[in-house]
Formats: structure tokens, sequence, C-alpha cells
């Protein structure tokens, strides 16, 4: 793991400790402090969605293993830390998708190591995903369907078990979902206007 993936892991814990073991709940001060993490360790580097990318598998990681350790709300904790990925990769100019992507694989492969529900890493992590691009008014169809590539490309390589588990929780968890799709697509058609 490069230098910058675990100074950014380390950071990222640090904030989520703190919120955690502070108020018992993440909210949206855990989502500025993981943008501020992420955009100052990102922001003038060569090639910011390269390092996002990199980045971001680890950051969802930390996520799970650290709410996980502390006996928190894996699922929220996940949730709140991949909207903060996302508003990061919107600040710094970074593609959404990918990033997405990338937090959603090293999401299941953290839990997938933990012994976390593999289902609701999935359902967390794709709906932090739409959650994040609905609020930087990013393209959520195309963000969607690439979070939900990385949690089954994740899920994939751990055999096919994983894979129909992954699978079946996002055709029923992602219909859950459908609220923050709605919100999205209002929010996008009145800045349109």
């Amino acid at each position: 793991m490069p230098e910058n993936e675990r100074h950014i892991g380390a950071m990222v814990k640090g904030a989520l400790i703190g919120t955690l073991t502070g108020s018992g709940e993440v909210g949206s001060a855990a989502i500025d402090a993981v943008r501020k993490i992420v955009v100052t360790a990102i922001r003038g580097t060569a090639d910011v969605t390269t390092e996002l990318t990199r980045s971001a598998g680890e950051i969802a990681g930390t996520a799970v293993t650290t709410a996980g350790e502390l006996g928190a709300d894996v699922t929220a904790a996940l949730t709140t830390t991949t909207r903060g990925v996302i508003h990061a990769a919107s600040d710094v100019g970074g593609d959404l998708g990918s990033t997405a992507r990338a937090a959603a694989r090293g999401a299941i492969q953290a839990s997938n190591e933990v012994g976390g529900d593999l289902g609701q890493t999935a359902v967390a992590v794709v709906r932090g995903s739409i959650a994040g691009t609905a609020h930087v008014v990013g393209d959520v169809g195309h963000v969607t369907e690439q979070a939900v590539r990385g949690v089954l490309e994740g899920a994939g390589a751990l055999g096919d078990t994983a894979l129909k588990t992954v699978a079946h929780a996002l055709q029923t968890g992602i219909v859950e979902s459908r609220e923050l799709v709605s919100a999205a697509v209002k929010k996008h058609q009145e800045r349109a206007q």
C-alpha cells in the first residue's frame, strides 16, 4: 500500500473515531471531515483521478474496520464516508464514477476481511455514492452504475456465494434507495432551470 494511502487511511480513521466516540453516530461532521482530509491529500497531485481512485478503496475499507472495532453502525459509517469521498472527488475535479467503484471494491474487501455482512456493505456503499453524487449534482445514474459494478467486482473476487449474496442485497436494497435517486433527479432539474 502506498504511503499516501496509509496516511489518508489513518487520518480518516482518526476522524471517524472522534466522531463515533464523541456523538455515537456519524453524520455531516464526518462527511465534511472525510472530504477535507481527502481534498487536502489529493489536491496538487499530478493525476488527481488516479490518486483519488487509489485512495477511495482504502478509505471505504477504513470506515468498515474502524466502525467494527468501535462496535458502531458499520453501514452508517460506510455510507457517510462514501459520501465524503464523493464530495472530495467533486471538489478536486476527480471522476465520481471511478471513485465510487474503487470505494465499493475496498468496502467489500474490508467487510470480508472482518467477517461483515457483504450485502449490507454493498447497499451502504451504493447508497453513500448515490447520496454524495446527488449532493454535488453529479450524474447519479453513472455513479450508481459504477458503485454497483465495484461491489459486484469485489464480491466476484470472493466467489460465487459472495457474488450471489451481494447481487440479492443490491436487488432488494437499491429499490429501498429510490427516494435518494428521486431527490437527486429533482435537485438536478431545479439547478438546470
